[in-house]
């Protein structure tokens, strides 16, 4: 006599679909709630935190911390010395991210003084700046080699140190950063004095076909401007610079050569540079 054995189901090795496809609902819904929370939290930051980076703040935000340092620079230089700002200049073409292209914002500033008195222009100017800067000069024991730096704020830094003999040139400098417009877009000085005019310089040095004049300028620390307004022609001075234009009296001469006239009259600094047929001319007003 046969008997049947009961019949048993095979065991499934299949999962049950209805749990996987729960789990993956909720590891969507994580994902998606924790991106939204990271963009909610970068828009606020961005609204309303200060900028830990320099990349987040633009070379709009930027240009008034390089003309503020430009007018404490000549501030602390003193009224001995010989200043000249140079027209502020954007760099395109820096690289922030793989994707995203900015550009670096740097205005700077020449002082001239006698050549043995450059290193210690370069101690006093770091003596004379605000704590805040954290400025220092390292000088070479050679004495060939003099390096300036501080830190403006706002990821500004300031960089220099002697350009020439008797020249010291400083940068303050953005780091490359995002633009939004142009940082030039802001008040512009009026036309100097007519006895502060480079044109009339040129004009007294016998140049012709005289360019427009160009301007400089800064803040100066508590209030005032510092300005440099420039100008050049073409000729060549009929004897030497300093015979054919008189400086006032109680001016300091910082040089004085067939190719560079520079002195300063007490606000005003003068720079009379000739050479290859041409004549330039900068005058500025120094920071009280």
């Amino acid at each position: 006599m046969t008997t049947d054995a009961p019949a048993y189901a095979e065991p499934s090795h299949q999962p049950d679909p209805s749990p996987t496809r729960q789990r993956r609902r909720w590891l969507y819904a994580g994902i998606a709630a924790w991106t939204a929370l990271l963009l909610v939290g970068t828009y606020v930051s961005v609204r309303h935190d200060a900028p830990t980076v320099r990349e987040q703040r633009t070379i709009e935000q930027a240009a008034p911390v390089v003309d503020r340092a430009i007018g404490d620079l000549v501030a602390a230089a003193g009224p001995g010395v010989v200043v000249e700002l140079a027209d502020r200049q954007v760099r395109p073409g820096c690289r922030l991210t793989l994707l995203r292209d900015g550009a670096t914002l740097d205005g700077a500033v020449t002082m001239r003084t006698a050549v043995a008195e450059a290193p210690g222009l370069l101690d006093r100017i770091v003596d004379r700046l605000p704590v805040d800067y954290r400025a220092g000069v390292r000088h070479s024991a050679e004495g060939t080699a003099h390096v300036f730096r501080a830190d403006a704020g706002e990821f500004v830094a300031i960089e220099g140190g002697l350009a020439g003999p008797g020249v010291v040139t400083l940068t303050a400098t953005t780091g490359c950063r995002p633009t939004s417009g142009d940082p030039d877009d802001r008040a512009v000085p009026p036309l100097p004095p007519a006895d502060q005019d480079p044109v009339k310089v040129l004009t007294a040095l016998g140049a012709t076909e005289v360019a427009p004049v160009g301007l400089a300028a800064a803040r100066c620390p508590g209030q005032g401007v510092v300005w440099t307004a420039r100008a050049a022609g073409r000729g060549a001075p009929a004897g030497p610079l300093s015979a054919v234009l008189p400086r006032p009296a109680g001016s300091i001469v910082v040089a004085d050569t067939p190719e560079l006239y520079a002195y300063r009259a007490g606000p005003l600094s003068i720079v009379i540079e000739a050479g290859d047929g041409r004549i330039r001319v900068a005058a500025t007003t120094g920071c009280a």
